[in-house]
């Protein structure tokens, strides 16, 4: 099968690998659909640690069922030809974490297209119960975007789970700010101002359910949120999360594009302001985003380009040096 190699930093290659074969649960999924995540850019930097040359990454996906392994019977059956989207993040079921019923802490977890090979292949074998089937009525770009839904749902609960959200500030509508902030329309936020630096995205913010869009944190109309994500995760907005956060707000620290961060600790203790890390998701957010999906609640962004794989590498080289003025979402079709 052809697979998309990533071989080290700002080298990403087409070649040829043996299919996977289904192992014990099981099954085996021919890819329709790959998201590039922003994670895949880090990676393809070189800057993410747990990225391995010689990888096949791609973790955002859909597909069909073409095989699967003979042990699997009851609800995780799945017949050839079964549309499907597959929740990547497999918790190991045993660990401490998994113990108290949080499986995105869980300690040994794995993530298919980072720990495993991913879908930026013409296959992918998954575990049957992480596989979920779509109505033919969902095209295989909004099911391969039910991943990144489901993380956004997390982050937005990692606030929900202390109260109200409130008015929420959102820094950073990429693909995951504005994922973000469907999930708080969704989840009952009273006002959304998003902050980014690019004009061009205030349409889909506001398509999404911002109420306010502005270029800096200095131009947003309220002094300070209830809520507040730093989907972008450099010391500046971790800074500015904070200094916008409410006495007794919470800040939900999403991006990760540096590990440094200024952070003003004295006004975290003495304004009882909560940071939350947001890393993987449940299964149960990933199971609402695909309901929201289905039902036609959240839709897709308008803006979205399929390429072939075999055009990986040079689509990784443009969308890193921005060379190609593409701003939409990329997906491969292996």
């Amino acid at each position: 099968m052809r697979a998309l190699i990533w071989r080290g930093p700002y080298l990403h290659e087409i070649d040829e690998r043996e299919p996977p074969e289904p192992g014990p649960g099981e099954v085996l999924v021919a890819v329709a659909r790959a998201g590039i995540c922003g994670s895949d850019l880090t990676a393809h930097k070189g800057l993410m640690g747990i990225a391995k040359p010689g990888a096949v990454r791609g973790h955002e996906f859909s597909g069909t069922v073409v095989a699967a392994d003979a042990s699997i019977t009851g609800d995780n059956s799945l017949p050839s030809g079964t549309r499907v989207t597959v929740n990547p993040v497999l918790s190991c079921g045993r660990c401490r974490a998994c113990a108290k019923g949080r499986l995105s802490s869980c300690e040994a977890i794995e993530i298919i297209g980072v720990h495993r090979p991913g879908a930026f292949a013409e296959f992918v074998a998954a575990p049957a119960c992480h596989v979920h089937p779509i109505p033919d009525s969902l095209s295989w770009e909004a099911a391969a975007s039910c991943e990144p839904l489901a993380q956004a749902r997390h982050d937005v609960m990692r606030a929900a789970a202390l109260g109200p959200l409130g008015d929420s500030l959102v820094i950073g509508s990429g693909s995951i700010g504005l994922w973000i902030v469907h999930a708080l329309r969704l989840q009952g936020a009273d006002h959304v101002t998003v902050v980014d630096t690019d004009p061009a995205r205030e349409v889909l913010a506001r398509a999404a359910g911002a109420a306010v869009f502005v270029s800096s944190i200095d131009a947003a109309p309220s002094a300070s949120f209830d809520t507040v994500f730093d989907v972008v995760g450099i010391p500046a907005t971790r800074g500015a999360g904070v200094d916008r956060a409410r006495n007794g707000g919470t800040v939900v620290s999403v991006g990760l594009a540096a590990n440094e961060a200024a952070i003003p600790w004295f006004d975290v203790v003495r304004r009882e302001i909560t940071i939350r890390g947001a890393n993987t998701f449940e299964p149960d957010d990933f199971r609402v985003a695909l309901g929201w999906l289905a039902d036609r609640s959240v839709q897709p962004t308008p803006s979205f380009r399929v390429l072939d794989l075999a055009l990986g590498g040079s689509t990784f080289e443009g969308l890193v040096e921005h060379t190609d003025g593409y701003t939409g979402k990329t997906f491969f079709a292996p």
